[in-house]
């Protein structure tokens, strides 16, 4: 079962006597605690219909294989994708924590207690309609509500946020997502059901935006 989120995914630690600082994983991880306690059953239940579909299984299955693993292991030779692992590490947030969590979430096994007490009205068949119609699951408010709590209140959560948002991580983003390498993965990827588009767009999603 996939432990009723994804993430995200593709793309671990950035973010008194004083309390230690919190690595940024630390902070994803109350993110996801929330959508776990309001979301956690309808997620599983979305989850359910989907594993119905053999479009579905389609993404899943290429996310099982050596293919799909090697891709990262590929880019760790692309200098553009290297800069942005380097952006990433000067907040001290290590993308690996992220495909750990991606490639954790991504544990779905085949359930004897299918409860069906849930209906959801779906999308589509496939992975990317799997992904927004979780997203429209989140607790969007209370997700919003904390991401504003920790700009406030916790300086390295911001200076990393605000970093991410910067014309800089613009420009070393930019230059990996424009790189021929990086957008034939990206269309291998599309060709097997799954959309990185997609799934940034629910990693903001994580954070209530």
């Amino acid at each position: 079962m996939m432990k009723a989120i994804l993430v995200l995914a593709l793309v671990a630690s950035a973010f008194s006597a004083p309390q230690p600082r919190k690595d940024f994983h630390e902070h994803v991880q109350e993110f996801i605690d929330i959508i776990m306690e309001d979301a956690g059953h309808d997620l599983e239940h979305l989850l359910e219909h989907y594993e119905e579909f053999d479009e579905f299984w389609v993404a899943v299955n290429y996310m099982r294989t050596n293919n799909f693993k090697d891709i990262v292991y590929e880019m760790e030779s692309l200098p553009e994708f290297v800069a942005v692992i380097d952006f990433l590490e000067n907040d001290n947030i290590d993308v690996h924590y992220f495909l750990d969590l991606f490639n954790d979430l991504l544990v779905i096994t085949e359930s004897s207690k299918k409860s069906k007490q849930t209906r959801h009205t779906l999308s589509g068949r496939d992975f990317t309609s799997f992904v927004k119609d979780s997203i429209s699951e989140f607790p969007k408010a209370k997700l919003a509500a904390l991401f504003d709590q920790k700009m406030n209140e916790d300086e390295a959560f911001r200076v990393a946020i605000e970093n991410l948002q910067s014309d800089e991580w613009d420009q070393v983003f930019g230059a990996l997502w424009d790189s021929p390498v990086f957008q034939a993965e990206v269309k291998t990827l599309s060709e097997n059901g799954i959309e990185i588009s997609v799934l940034l767009d629910e990693l903001k999603a994580i954070f209530g935006q």
